[in-house]
């Protein structure tokens, strides 16, 4: 062969040269799927229409259960009779809602039907039975789909009776226009961003945690702003509606008592234990007010004064049994400076973003203890940091804006961030350090005053101090310096615990009488607390319950439904989304690989870190199931602790499958063979890979979920996201 002419090789050196970035093809082919989404996808009514003729669809009466009244409107007089007919000429296979004077765009103004069909060749109707409709405050929820040869359509309204609803006139087969929505594309581009940056080729497996160095540091920083700012966002995304005054509840006749932690903090104000509602003397005078059905029969009877749900009831008074620590923070403080109330919402995005960036403090924490041992690479924390955020619960649950999350998710910032302290304790050298150690200690005491059973987090300190543990023991042994010093340690370990726990025990005693009742029993709630035991054998329903019942998911959006938990003798129950290995973390099933990758554990001392975590978690879980049953909002309480297994075990698998490329006697074992260098990567591309698709699934299934029913989401934005989906 010839040699290439020097004037070629002088025209091919700059393209010779010049090299793509590692992130240059995977955004491009991102960019590309999210275009194609956009203009073919969800924007596929704007094709099929783009040829069509709108005409105005022939009116042909309605059901008598449906009265038409003057100003363009109709009341629902009979639900199961309320429908009306239209139909077309030509084949329908869209249909547009007109706009009508009647219409008033305002919260929870959407009209809800059923379609049934019928084509020329069809006898009589056929019935679809999935709820559609529209509301007059979405524009693009007007488009309806219908198809299939189509000519007539009945929409059978699902409203309740005396609803009035607008009587609009109807455009058969309308242009569809094309539209982009913001939300849409900022969900499409996150879900991206998480597949270009975790994916198993990705460049930062490559990067060692260092964050001594700038360009490790700030995607570690900027990493904790997103996992701070995403629950932030859906919850300002469904703007959840805070009522000033208590809420009544028609099925208990009782008010919500929603306002407690401000009533709280005026107690703690003027120097008193118990909450100022006005208590109700029949109430008062019941023998066990704690029985719901009396109680409920008690308030209906004697209505003059109000019966309050959801608080401790106690010797005639009202106390609140969540954790006082937030009011001393949050409310009471806010209350003495402005001389106004703190509203609950302000209170939930306070504790969101502490907690969520404690967590993400202790995911790093996490890296930077196994990277003592063995090198934990930069993609594999930032991975660690969003699983966290997904896996706490957190996120799960800030929509509806409760404040029962805001004692929780205060007691998990200071868990969180008592075991973060701990750790750099630990990686400065324990002894050296003893303020860090004291820090650590009062962070975690701290929980006691918020959500008492997350304090099990404590137990978490024996194996990750072990080897201090045991150090300190054997030298206390044979030199009485040595002891000394082992009690200060000691001393610095546990006296915050008791500067918490004595004003708290004491708090407990001038309320009810015991050191250590919190009140909890006293709730006057759905069902007589005081009184309630579960059988033991219901605990494994609740494992199924709470971590592997498989999601309620439909082709219907919003495709998330919450799951009915079938008991067989009643008890306490309230909403769930599926198993939280299957919804909120399903990268958290990486640990049911723990025998794989025990020699990985081992050779860094993990496993009892893992353990321990999990012991933590167990213990925190049958004190939840006892008192509550299944309730998704208490996955809070220990979602951290298994997550905090689940990051020391994906940080070693990142070490061993991501970390230098050394021979290792385990994986030459597996081969037989000096390959080894074969296995770590396809280990590296099934581990990674599999975590990169499950964090992308939480994701989803987190937006999704927002919109399922009990969700609370405003109307218009709701039917604004289902109108994506109107090609379906």
């Amino acid at each position: 062969m010839s040699p290439m002419p020097d004037s070629r090789r002088s025209v091919l050196r700059p393209f010779r040269s010049f090299r793509f970035s590692p992130w240059t093809v995977p955004c491009a082919v991102a960019a590309i799927v999210i275009v194609t989404l956009e203009l073919f996808v969800f924007n596929l009514p704007f094709w099929q229409t783009l040829g069509a003729t709108p005409r105005q669809a022939h009116d042909d009466g309605v059901g008598n259960g449906l009265v038409i009244e003057r100003g363009g409107v109709a009341v629902v007089t009979d639900p199961e009779h309320a429908w009306r007919d239209i139909s077309s000429d030509e084949k329908i296979d869209y249909l547009y809602i007109d706009h009508a004077a009647s219409e008033r765009p305002r919260q929870g103004d959407d009209v809800r039907w059923q379609v049934s069909t019928m084509k020329e060749t069809d006898s009589g109707w056929y019935d679809a039975n999935a709820d559609v409709g529209y509301s007059p405050s979405a524009e693009h929820s007007r488009y309806q789909r219908i198809g299939d040869g189509t000519t007539h359509v009945r929409l059978r309204y699902q409203m309740d009776k005396g609803s009035v609803i607008p009587y609009n006139t109807i455009t058969v087969n309308p242009r569809v226009p094309l539209r982009f929505s913001p939300i849409r594309l900022i969900v499409e581009i996150l879900a991206a961003l998480l597949v270009i940056i975790f994916r198993p080729s990705s460049p930062l497996y490559r990067m060692r945690l260092d964050l001594r160095r700038r360009d490790r540091r700030m995607p570690v920083i900027a990493c904790a702003a997103l996992t701070c700012i995403l629950p932030l966002a859906l919850f300002a995304m469904a703007a959840p509606q805070e009522s000033p005054d208590p809420v009544y509840w028609d099925f208990f006749a009782s008010y919500q008592a929603t306002d407690q932690y401000q009533r709280l903090a005026d107690a703690i104000l003027h120097g008193r234990t118990w909450l100022d509602y006005p208590v109700n003397t029949a109430l008062a005078a019941m023998d066990n007010p704690y029985d719901t059905r009396m109680r409920t029969m008690t308030a209906l009877n004697n209505p003059d004064t109000p019966v309050y749900f959801d608080v401790a009831f106690h010797d005639g008074r009202y106390y609140s049994y969540f954790g006082v620590l937030p009011a001393l923070l949050l409310f009471a403080p806010f209350k003495v400076v402005t001389g106004m109330r703190l509203p609950t919402n302000a209170g939930v995005a306070v504790a969101v973003s502490f907690a969520s960036l404690a967590t993400a403090l202790l995911a790093v924490q996490l890296a930077r203890l196994v990277a003592r041992r063995r090198p934990v690479s930069l993609g594999a924390t930032l991975l660690g940091m969003t699983a966290m955020m997904f896996g706490n619960g957190i996120a799960m649950l800030v929509q509806l804006g409760l404040f029962y999350q805001i004692p929780q998710e205060t007691a998990v910032g200071f868990a969180s961030l008592g075991l973060a302290l701990w750790i750099e304790a630990k990686l400065r050298g324990l002894e050296r350090h003893l303020p860090l150690l004291s820090a650590g200690s009062a962070c975690m005491a701290l929980t006691i005053a918020c959500r008492p059973q997350v304090i099990l987090a404590t137990f978490v300190a024996i194996p990750l101090f072990a080897d201090e543990i045991r150090g300190l023991w054997t030298r206390g042994l044979h030199d009485a310096r040595a002891a000394a010093h082992e009690t200060r340690v000691w001393a610095c370990a546990v006296v915050p615990y008791l500067v918490v726990f004595l004003p708290q025990f004491a708090y407990n005693q001038a309320r009810f009488g015991k050191l250590t009742d919190f009140g909890a029993k006293y709730n006057l709630t759905g069902y007589d607390m005081t009184h309630a035991h579960a059988p033991l054998t219901q605990y494994f329903s609740f494992v199924f319950q709470y971590l592997f019942q498989p999601p309620n998911l439909n082709a219907h959006f919003p495709f998330v439904q919450p799951q009915t938990v079938p008991l067989t003798t009643w008890r306490s129950e309230h909403p769930m989304f599926g198993g939280w290995l299957f919804t909120a973390a399903p990268f958290a099933l990486l640990l049911f690989t723990m025998t794989v990758w025990r020699f990985a554990l081992r050779r860094i001392a993990a496993t009892r870190l893992v353990i321990g975590a999990l012991g933590a978690f167990a213990a925190t879980f049958v004190i939840d199931a006892r008192i509550t049953g299944v309730d998704f909002r208490y996955e809070i309480d220990f979602g951290f602790m298994l997550m905090t297994a689940v990051l020391v075990l994906l940080y070693t698998i990142d070490g061993a499958a991501n970390g230098p490329a050394e021979r290792t006697v385990a994986f030459a074992a597996i081969d037989g063979s000096d390959g080894a260098d074969g296995w770590r990567g396809v280990a590296r591309r099934l581990v990674f890979g599999s975590l990169t698709a499950c964090v992308v699934a939480a994701f989803l299934f987190l937006f999704l979920k927002q919109f399922a029913s009990g969700m609370n989401m405003p109307t218009r934005i709701w039917w604004d996201a289902a109108s994506w989906f109107v090609f379906m």
